[in-house]
């Protein structure tokens, strides 16, 4: 057991003892707990050999490094079959998804509930043109094997989209914001985004896009977001 004096404010000294090994404890706890509470996972999705892997991941993975993604992350296994749609979740913190084709990425993304997303395409171009709803979209991030990411934000926060503004701030109505996404996109030199305010009727308004009847709502207004 050793001693060691701190100084009080008024410049007395006290003497306290120490038991090193509680003293190690003690700082080993305080900067466990401060990683841990300054650390925030992000869901990693990506089909492989017919299953679908749901990861929690605590740091980056570099983008289609499934052996890394098995290695560093905490992850399990999803029964995954083609042309068959998985449960729709929402999503609170980050989401990336790493897929081959759109048929793959449709089922596991499609009408989702997700704020911030990551894309990566771990198979060859050029993509088909297919629309893909997601619910609540703010921040999108794509990446292919031959360009640079590429970010894009949509709106920040509670706020409408960015280059729109409301023209009905007092009025009384449920907004849902749905952003639709081209996934030939990943052809493209550039993210684009354009959106509409004020739709009160998905199906007549943008009859090709998809739309679930089961958003349909008495007094809801949609903010339709197209990114291309």
């Amino acid at each position: 057991m050793k001693a060691f004096r701190r100084l009080t404010p008024t410049g007395k000294s006290i003497s306290m003892s120490c038991n090193p090994r509680l003293f190690l404890f003690s700082f080993l706890s305080f900067g466990l707990t401060r990683n841990l509470a300054s650390s925030q996972n992000s869901t990693l999705l990506f089909a492989k050999d017919n299953n679908v892997r749901n990861c929690s991941c605590s740091s980056d993975i570099k983008s289609c490094e499934y052996s890394l993604a098995n290695l560093m992350c905490n992850c399990k296994s999803v029964l995954f079959q083609r042309n068959r749609t998985l449960s729709r979740i929402s999503y609170t913190g980050d989401l990336v998804v790493w897929f081959t084709d759109t048929s793959i990425l449709g089922q596991l993304l499609n009408f989702t509930f997700v704020h911030d997303l990551k894309l990566s395409l771990c198979g060859a171009l050029p993509l088909p043109t297919d629309y893909l709803a997601i619910i609540g979209l703010r921040r999108l991030e794509i990446h292919t094997a031959n360009s640079t990411e590429q970010r894009l934000v949509i709106y920040n926060h509670d706020k409408k989209p960015m280059d729109k503004t409301s023209q009905n701030p007092s009025e009384k109505t449920s907004l849902l914001h749905i952003s639709y996404l081209d996934t030939s996109l990943f052809n493209g030199p550039s993210l684009k985004a354009y959106s509409v305010e004020d739709v009160s009727s998905i199906n007549e308004q943008f009859p090709n896009l998809p739309y679930p009847n089961t958003f349909s709502v008495t007094n809801m207004s949609y903010i339709v977001t197209l990114i291309y």
